[in-house]
């Protein structure tokens, strides 16, 4: 596969079944090199600016499996970004490998600052693609354990483990973007009307069969590239927004509440209407240092059950919890 060139961030490449290994080094001789000997294992995109590759962690959209980075590409605090790398929500999941003089101490240096390998130049070609190959493995091993792990195995959306897991990392992240415009966090707590009713009309396996339609739909329409729809627990589903307005959780609300709408799932049990409807509760909130998660399920809990006692089929206003902060202060 060719050898892209990245001119810039706002490029999107296709998506592809290979996976994406991005090159971070100056010398176009290296990267040349790198792109014939690991072509035929991945999509090789270079990097020749170390600005483009900061942009990397602010577009989800644009994820690599394995980045190769070479030492001196940054030239100050190299430590520091391994930290900011591993750590991102957007980019934690890249491993990272360090490229550089063959030199002990700088191999040693690499493994302590988190990088899964280290490759020493000159770079022999039949050595890195073995052990590119054996790091490509081991992330597919990885990834399919994690998802027996992390999937609500009736849905095949997020389970609660992993929507706790997520929802700690953006909100850690949205704490340390102090002053970004765009570091809130929508939270939708979204539960399925009399969906007891519905099982006892129909039977457990079509209550299944509801919930699978439902996940799927709620899935499809939350679909930004960091967007999360996990189930909650039983008919409760749970969608994180990270990077959003505080308008913009009514906006994705009404589409989900539309989604479900058009699935048209009989229920003739329920006393709420003829199909399968949703409530669903909204809170938002720019995360202050220190401030607790708790504060932001809760507000969401609290605004769904204000949906369901207004007669369900509906969702709340949206919460803002700076608004709750400045009642409590007064």
């Amino acid at each position: 596969m060719a050898l892209y060139r990245f001119p810039d961030v706002a490029l999107l490449m296709p998506a592809l079944s290979l996976p994406r290994i991005l090159i971070a080094d100056e010398n176009l001789a290296v990267q040349a090199q790198l792109a014939e000997t690991l072509a035929s294992d991945a999509e090789v995109i270079s990097v020749v600016r170390r600005g483009q590759l900061a942009a990397w962690l602010d577009h989800p959209a644009l994820a690599a499996d394995v980045l190769l980075l070479e030492r001196d590409f940054i030239r100050q605090d190299l430590d520091g970004f391994c930290r900011r790398w591993q750590q991102n929500p957007a980019s934690r999941g890249c491993d990272l490998v360090l490229m550089g003089e063959a030199d002990d101490d700088a191999e040693i240096q690499a493994l302590a600052m988190g990088a899964q390998d280290y490759l020493r130049k000159p770079l022999n070609p039949l050595l890195l693609q073995a052990r590119i190959k054996r790091l490509l493995a081991v992330r597919q091993q990885l990834q399919q354990l994690r998802a027996q792990t992390t999937t609500d195995g009736l849905t095949q959306v997020a389970n609660r483990r992993y929507l706790d897991e997520f929802l700690a990392a953006e909100w850690r992240r949205a704490q340390r973007q102090q002053g970004d415009s765009l570091r809130g966090i929508g939270l939708i707590m979204a539960d399925l009307d009399h969906f007891k009713l519905y099982n006892d009309h129909y039977g457990h396996p079509a209550g299944d069969e509801c919930l699978r339609r439902v996940a799927a739909a709620l899935k499809h329409t939350a679909r930004r590239p960091r967007d999360l729809v996990a189930r909650y627990g039983g008919e409760e589903f749970a969608v994180v927004l990270p990077s959003i307005a505080v308008a913009g959780v009514e906006v994705v609300a009404q589409r989900l509440q539309q989604a479900v709408a058009a699935l048209e799932i009989a229920h003739p049990a329920s006393p709420t209407h003829s199909r399968l409807t949703l409530s669903m509760g909204l809170a938002w909130c720019e995360p202050a240092p220190g401030e607790a998660l708790g504060l932001l399920l809760e507000a969401a809990d609290e605004a769904l059950y204000s949906a369901k006692a207004a007669g369900r089929n509906r969702y709340s206003a949206t919460v803002d919890l700076a608004v709750v902060r400045s009642l409590l202060s007064d």
